[in-house]
């Protein structure tokens, strides 16, 4: 699958991705009390953040639709930060709600804007609201490559509700992606285990994909990954284990790429704690999962031919992660 639509310098039309961020931020739950609110917020700001000029330009930003405006690099920023502030407890006062609510109505030009109904309590970010925008104005964006977009600075997972909602918003966006153009809803595997600029994120985003249950996140696995996974599993209920995610355990990609960042010496640590409590629930997957790898890097490495950069990746593969791995197999 080809990923490289979006890159990790979000690299954006109109550069709203860090931009449009901080402009949510300083409105408030306010732009996004309802669907229309922050439609109407959101085609605002590209307007008139500097070199906004109206929707790509062409004078016809009343009526293009947002995805018009919004690469996927922006749209990936747009459901880490409604993801962040709508887990994170508020610690808004009403009177600052209040500011809120009424610079917004001035801001579009509607003072009556939260009479309409569907308007959340003060302070509160209406995430229905942000997922209807995503689904209806969102579809036409390239959805693998808004996966691949998570790659930057800021990115990070704090802890497992602010990871199962990114996911539900993705899955908001995609779903209807998926029912005009066949792509499919789930954040793919691809996307995440692909190198990282920002390593930190990646590692945050992984740990708390493996701690979450299948019914939030179902790791992609081959065939010989599925019947690892299915050792803990009877009759689809999980045996003698309390590892949430059998499957990501199963997943070689996954392995390969904690491998790869266990290599930072900064990182080390956090990724000797992540095996650690996969041991402790899963040992025999992860062993197997671990041998299995192994074997493939290095078919891979001796089969690697054509070009140097062939050559490069499959020795890096296996040599990836080898103090991490004397660890583990002691």
């Amino acid at each position: 699958m080809n990923l490289g639509g979006a890159s990790s310098n979000n690299n954006d039309l109109n550069g709203v991705g860090a931009s449009l961020v901080r402009v949510l931020l300083d409105l408030g739950p306010a732009c996004a009390s309802n669907a229309a609110t922050l439609r109407e917020s959101l085609r605002l700001v590209t307007q008139k953040l500097p070199n906004g000029g109206g929707i790509n330009g062409n004078g016809n930003g009343n009526n293009a639709p947002l995805s018009s405006s919004f690469k996927e690099p922006a749209a990936a920023r747009l459901i880490h930060f409604f993801a962040a502030v709508g887990t994170k407890p508020t610690n808004a006062t009403e009177k600052e709600s209040a500011l809120s609510a009424a610079f917004v109505g001035a801001w579009i030009d509607n003072p009556d804007w939260n009479k309409d109904g569907g308007v959340k309590a003060a302070g509160e970010w209406n995430l229905e609201a942000v997922s209807q925008v995503l689904s209806s104005e969102f579809s036409r964006l390239h959805w693998p490559s808004v996966g691949r977009a998570f790659d930057f600075p800021e990115f990070k997972i704090r802890d497992g509700r602010h990871l199962e909602v990114l996911l539900a918003l993705f899955r908001a966006g995609a779903a209807a992606a998926q029912s005009q153009q066949g792509q499919q809803q789930q954040l793919p595997l691809d996307a995440i285990t692909v190198q990282w600029s920002n390593r930190p994120g990646q590692l945050s985003l992984l740990e708390h994909l493996l701690a979450c249950p299948p019914n939030v996140y179902s790791f992609a696995v081959d065939n010989e990954e599925a019947l690892d996974a299915s050792t803990v599993v009877a009759d689809g209920t999980l045996v003698a284990t309390n590892c949430p995610n059998p499957r990501g355990w199963a997943s070689s990609r996954v392995l390969q790429r904690l491998l790869h960042l266990s290599d930072d010496k900064a990182l080390h640590p956090r990724v000797r704690e992540i095996f650690v409590v996969g041991l402790l629930s899963c040992p025999e997957i992860i062993l197997c999962a671990l041998v299995r790898l192994q074997l493939s890097v290095a078919r891979s490495a001796d089969q690697a031919g054509g070009g140097a950069d062939a050559r490069a990746a499959a020795a890096a593969d296996a040599g990836a992660g080898m103090p991490m791995k004397g660890e583990l197999m002691r």
